[in-house]
């Protein structure tokens, strides 16, 4: 019997050698042909089906035979099933013949940073992709005892989708979900099956309220390599989205070789372009054309014979004769009104009626309407005209030509935003050259010119090869003796494989360029006279923006770009939690690591949690969603920005952008009770916001708080620890299972019975952990943790200038004159901000004021030079430093300080200002003077608190009339805003000067924003009362929040014996002046 069905990959899918990156190929690879069944080769797994069969060792199984053996407690019959067939649909294929690339770092343990050397990159089948399956069974085996009904229920949990398939099962790969119609039933009495099978699938989701950026990585330029390389036309043509598919097409054939320069280029795109469309609707007008005639001759027939047509009525007709009518109806009509009176005889004249097939050009309307939707262009101006010159291809492109030159700058920009990527990513030029030089070693070696000798002398490079990569090479093959590298079959085969990887991550780069040089993608930047102008065309690609993954689109059969959070980072937030946690509370021993092991799985054991990807609840998510943010590093003795460190965010923000995660577990025991434990709490952690995700933890991004909406426990044994994990359930029969369904309010019923979590020592508080460098380590909690929330006040004016594109633009005869709003949590597009903004004072600016006070503080005046020698301000607040492995996570997080219906005014103030001069508690005019500086220790600027100067005047409006002036709309003292600020690991002198440098003392302030030497931007944060400590072996141990949330008395922790440099600060830092 042949089973055959559609095997539907709902998570990408990766087949191959985990120290590899390309999925596996089929035969020689040469053709770039994959399936999930076939033979799995090796030296000690040889032999043995994906699906079927087991290894000689006897250790690994086909996925349908250990499938079976978990339902049924023994082994599927040998001969029941002969053979499995998997293979891709042509469609599922991009036009290469490559995938997706999926990537992963890993984090150090004690700097909670990325690990040099450590990460991973997967070619993976599409998302959604489409593969044919056939299940040959042997009709006599099927037919023996209940076989029929046990094959069908390992079928039907393909069918629901609760098999994986392939590497990184853990981490977002590899689901898959059959559908196929079988040919035979179950028995309505049920097979015996395990008593140890099970399946709990907990679903949860989380919207963006608090932003999430989990970034890409693609897009960083590097200002080293070289402005312009070599680059086809064909790339830069494929970008350009807004031009339908079929002209793109045309075009990359006219204008898609190498280019010589960017302008010359562009000259070529703005000839082909109106002459390529053109030719297009030509070629779309060409068709046959169907009609019907009254032959002339035929009707000259019934004038003769036993019942002739008079003469008079074939001359009335005569002139409708021969004539082609576009329908029946038409024909009837026409020849009706040419008969008259006699138009009885209508139906003898229509007997002769013949349909008729020409060619001929007609202009296709509905053609033209998408093309000129697609482009931005209104289709009635130039339809008329287009249709009445159709035949004549020179006049369409005269009359296309200004419609064209209109697009050809938004054109030009993507052009220049592709050519400029091709200074980004200098990290895959290095792997690519490191492959290419693989590649010529086995080539030498399939050549016979590299000796058995050179093979074990690492010092022995081969001519032409680098000596770093000849020890590489050797390194990596070390197990292989040279006889066997010589095997003249696979030494092909892996030249092949070598091909095909640097052609897939040079294609895989193409097509991640062409995505960043979307219009979106893209920030704005200053450029113009006197930098002046705001717009796209000066910008790049953002610096970090959100993960996305190329997948498969049934409903628009092509593939597209997906945002999406890898199951790979949430297992690694997840993962880190609990190590955290359980190392606090249990220290590092034997049972934390064998929980964790459990849990997340380690080389060689496979994980209890399978992590899904993270998807969108719906794909279409509205534009608003996606923010832009900017970060620049001041220079501490300046106040000015260092242009080199700017960085812009796009990030996700917003309750509308929802995303939705699923785990699955299988099989639990007795035993996994304690791990289960652990799981209620991370579950906990995650609602509450204490798990983040993605990157820029440190500037408020991730803190999301999820909520567990479903959760489905399938089980074969009734009695099993279901009850331990749901008390007393009533389950449900559904085919071998017995079910329980748990949605909404009622998932809070799941793990109540579970035993808390408890320290090893109820008596020993926390110690902070050092690394071997020195430095404090993010291992495990200790010291001081806890959250601080504090309310801010505005005492002056404040403008932090919002990202992107500025709200109001006037252009005056000098140039244009930008009007700024206050930063919000809001797209990059003014015209997309919409009317109720969310005003915040960014996590990053309120981190970079904090750190600069605390800086001073602290005395943290010595440069760190890498992680054995950091300053106490780095030690605290993060550093990054030159080489590998040289970057520290920070221990404390900002929150975005969202402002409480705040009042807002606008401003203008004219530059230079440095005349007006704040001395002696006033303003006084120094004519050609220049802007005072006040520094602690020569080291860090301050500015001192001023009510606003002379020079700045509030006006009603943004009327601009001059440009030698700045306008920004502030937020007027008695603003107040919130936020909060999580720290872990301090030590009692760290959180003592982190606590004065928030809230300072009652007369003292700080400064942020814009203007600040003219007066702007004074303000102070107050401590709430909600802050809190944590209280770790009273933290999991079942206590209320008010048990083990330590309150914080602030007049214990303001201590000014901890603060350095403590009356320049007074002075510099006195707001009495403003405070009246």
């Amino acid at each position: 019997m042949l089973l055959q069905g559609k095997l539907y990959a709902e998570s990408p899918i990766y087949r191959g050698n985990a120290r590899k990156t390309l999925f596996t190929r089929d035969g020689d690879g040469t053709q770039r042909l994959v399936s999930l069944a076939g033979e799995i080769a090796g030296t000690a797994q040889s032999l043995m089906d994906a699906f079927l069969g087991q290894s000689k060792n006897g250790k690994n199984f086909g996925l349908l035979n250990r499938l079976w053996l978990r339902l049924y407690g023994a082994p599927m019959p040998d001969s029941l099933i002969s053979r499995v067939e998997c293979a891709l649909q042509e469609k599922s294929y991009s036009r290469d013949h490559f995938f997706d690339l999926r990537m992963g770092i890993k984090l150090d343990e004690d700097r909670w940073a990325a690990e040099a050397n450590a990460n991973y990159k997967f070619e993976t089948v599409f998302r959604n992709s489409v593969f044919d399956i056939s299940i040959y069974v042997t009709d006599n085996a099927l037919k023996q005892g209940d076989n029929a009904t046990r094959l069908y229920h390992v079928l039907d949990e393909l069918k629901s989708g609760r098999f994986w398939f392939g590497a990184g099962k853990s981490r977002g790969l590899g689901r898959c979900r059959l559908e196929m119609d079988l040919p035979f039933s179950p028995s309505e009495i049920l097979p015996r099956v395990s008593q140890h099978a099970n399946h709990l699938s907990i679903k949860i989701n989380f919207n963006t309220e608090n932003p999430v950026l989990v970034g890409w990585n693609w897009g960083r330029v590097d200002p080293n390599v070289p402005a312009f390389a070599a680059v086809e036309g064909r790339l830069l043509v494929e970008s350009m989205r807004t031009i339908p598919e079929e002209i793109r097409q045309r075009l990359a054939m006219s204008i898609g070789g190498p280019i010589l320069t960017p302008a010359n280029w562009k000259k070529k795109l703005a000839e082909f372009l109106p002459r390529v469309i053109a030719i297009w609707l030509r070629e779309r007008a060409n068709r046959e054309i169907e009609g019907f005639v009254i032959p002339f001759g035929a009707v000259a027939k019934l004038g003769k014979g036993k019942h002739p047509l008079s003469q008079k009525i074939i001359d009335s007709v005569q002139p409708i004769c021969d004539k082609t009518f576009a329908s029946k109806e038409e024909a009837t009509e026409a020849l009706n009104n040419a008969l008259g009176k006699k138009s009885n005889m209508a139906n003898r004249i229509l007997e002769v009626l013949t349909r008729t097939k020409q060619s001929g050009q007609k202009f296709d309307e509905v053609a033209w309407r998408d093309v000129a939707t697609s482009m931005g262009w209104k289709p009635e101006i130039l339809q008329e005209k287009l249709a009445e010159n159709i035949s004549d291809e020179k006049r369409l492109t005269e009359l296309l030509s200004p419609a064209c030159v209109a697009i050809l700058p938004q054109l030009h920009q993507q052009v220049d935003r592709q050519i400029r990527l091709l200074q980004s990513d200098a990290w895959i030029e290095v792997e690519l050259s490191n492959r290419e030089e693989h590649l010529r070693i086995k080539t030498m070696l399939l050549k016979g010119e590299i000796s058995q000798q050179q093979w074990r002398d690492v010092n022995a490079a081969p001519s032409g090869i680098k000596p770093a990569t000849w020890r590489e090479f050797l390194e990596a093959h070390s197990r292989v003796e040279f006889n066997h590298m010589l095997n003249t079959r696979n030494l092909n085969k892996s030249i092949t494989n070598d091909r095909n990887h640097i052609a897939f991550l040079k294609a895989y780069r193409e097509r991640a360029r062409q995505e960043l040089a979307q219009p979106q993608h893209t920030d704005f930047r200053a450029g113009g006279p006197s930098n002046r102008e705001i717009s796209r065309k000066y910008g790049k690609p953002y610096d970090k923006m959100f993960m996305r993954m190329l997948c498969w689109s049934s409903s628009k059969q092509q593939l597209g770009w997906e945002v999406y959070i890898p199951g790979s980072t949430i297992k690694g937030a997840f993962r880190r939690r609990a190590s955290q946690v359980l190392k606090t509370l249990w220290g590092e021993n034997e049972k934390t690591a064998a929980c964790i092991d459990r849990l997340f799985g380690k080389m060689g054991q496979r994980g209890l949690i399978h992590f899904a990807d993270a998807h969108l609840a719906d794909p279409k998510t509205p534009e608003h969603v996606w923010c832009t943010m900017d970060g620049v590093r001041m220079d501490p003795r300046t106040a000015q920005p260092v242009e080199e460190a700017k960085a812009d965010y796009l990030y996700a923000y917003g309750r509308d952008l929802v995303f939705n995660l699923q785990l699955d577990l299988q099989d639990l025991h007795e035993g996994d009770v304690e791990a289960m434990t652990v799981l209620k709490h991370l579950l906990a952690d995650f609602e509450k916001g204490d798990i983040p995700l993605g990157g820029e933890k440190s500037n408020g991004f991730g803190w999301v708080q999820a909520h567990v909406s479903e959760m489905n426990w399938r089980t074969t044994n009734a009695n099993d620890l279901g009850k331990k994990l749901f008390g007393n359930p009533t389950l449900a029969p559904e085919g071998i299972w017995q079910t329980l369904h748990l949605a909404g309010e009622q998932t809070a019923v799941a793990f109540q019975s579970l035993a808390p979590l408890l320290p090893a020592n109820k008596n020993v508080a926390p110690q902070i952990i050092k690394s071997q460098q020195g430095f404090v380590s993010h291992r495990a909690f200790g010291g001081f943790c806890g959250k601080l929330e504090l309310l801010g006040e505005v005492l002056t004016p404040i403008s932090v200038q919002e990202s992107g594109q500025p709200t109001f633009s006037v252009n005056l005869a000098e140039g244009p004159v930008n009007g700024w709003d206050f930063f919000s949590l809001a797209p990059a597009e003014a015209e997309k901000r919409g009317a109720n903004k969310i005003y915040a004072l960014p996590a990053k600016s309120l981190r970079g004021a904090i750190r600069h006070i605390y800086g001073i503080a602290s005395n943290a005046k010595n440069e760190s030079t890498d992680l054995s020698k950091l300053n106490a301000s780095d030690s605290l607040f993060g550093f990054v430093g030159n080489g590998p492995n040289q970057a520290l996570m920070s221990r404390v997080v900002f929150g975005f300080a969202k402002f409480e219906s705040p009042e807002l005014a606008w401003f203008k103030f004219p530059y230079p200002y440095g005349s007006w001069q704040f001395t002696d508690g006033k303003w006084q005019h120094v004519p050609k003077g220049r802007a005072t500086m006040h520094h602690v220790d020569e080291q860090w600027r301050l500015f001192p608190h001023a009510p606003l100067a002379p020079n700045v005047e509030q006006v009603p409006e943004f009327k601009p009339d001059t440009v030698q002036a700045t306008y920004m709309r502030a937020i007027l003292p008695g603003g107040r805003c919130r936020f909060s600020l999580r720290f872990w690991n301090l030590e009692e002198q760290e959180l003592k000067r982190l606590i004065w440098s928030l809230v300072l003392e009652p007369n003292l302030g700080h400064k942020m924003g814009k203007g600040r030497y003219v007066g702007f931007g004074s303000l102070r944060f107050i401590l709430q009362p909600e802050s809190y400590l944590i209280d770790w072996s009273q933290r999991y141990a079942g206590k209320t929040e008010s048990e083990w949330r330590k309150p914080i008395a602030l007049q214990d922790w303001l201590d000014a014996k901890v603060i350095a440099n403590y009356e320049e600060l007074r002075r510099l830092l006195n707001a009495e002046a403003v405070k009246g």
